[in-house]
């Protein structure tokens, strides 16, 4: 059954990379922000007896004093992954803006050097604002997606961020990062290692 399976993903991916329809969407680039925490636990759910919310064998350990966390902005595309960006401060329309203007165009421009850039991002409010829109409309060369209201497990980034959180887990070292630079230096090693290995992108 597995094998049929595979025959059959290779039948449609031939006939998809055949198409008109992959050299017009070959240059889909899927971005998305995600924070990464020196606890690198990621999200955990805790079942706890009624009363105990704050009893600390069922909190997580970034709730506590001395965790770090870092918000990076991220794309990947059939070519590969882009460049992660770390995101200092409080992200706002302005600074979002910012990052499409000087991370993602040359980051996107080191996988297609030329023709058009079909952008994908979520429905934030901050990614909707009049300033990011207004930019993205004068971007001869950026086309947005439609993209669902609410449709987070269908972006290719989650999977890229599970895999980095997954590989800091195997060879997170036996002193947690003391901060932020420290955490950073980490995610971004280890991003750089998951965009470069063939098997996984």
């Amino acid at each position: 059954m597995v094998e049929l399976l595979t025959n059959k993903h290779k039948l449609y991916h031939l006939a998809f990379v055949e198409s008109n329809v992959y050299h017009k969407w070959g240059s889909v680039i899927f971005s998305d922000e995600c924070t990464f925490n020196s606890a690198n636990d990621g999200p955990v759910s805790v079942y706890r007896p009624q009363g105990e919310h704050y009893n600390s064998q069922y909190m997580s350990t970034c709730t506590r004093s001395g965790c770090v966390s870092v918000l990076c902005w991220g794309c990947i595309s059939h070519e590969g992954a882009g460049m992660l960006h770390r995101i200092d401060g409080h992200l706002d329309s302005l600074h979002y803006q910012h990052t499409l203007q000087n991370v993602m165009l040359p980051s996107v421009r080191m996988l297609y050097s030329d023709g058009i850039i079909h952008f994908q991002q979520d429905h934030s409010s901050i990614h909707d604002s009049h300033v990011v829109q207004e930019w993205l409309s004068l971007q001869a060369d950026v086309e947005l997606t439609d993209w669902p209201l609410q449709a987070p497990d269908i972006n290719p980034t989650e999977n890229m961020r599970c895999e980095v959180k997954r590989t800091l887990q195997e060879t997170w070292p036996v002193l947690p990062p003391r901060n932020s630079n420290e955490l950073w230096t980490l995610v971004s090693d280890t991003s750089d290692e998951v965009a470069l290995s063939q098997h996984y992108v």
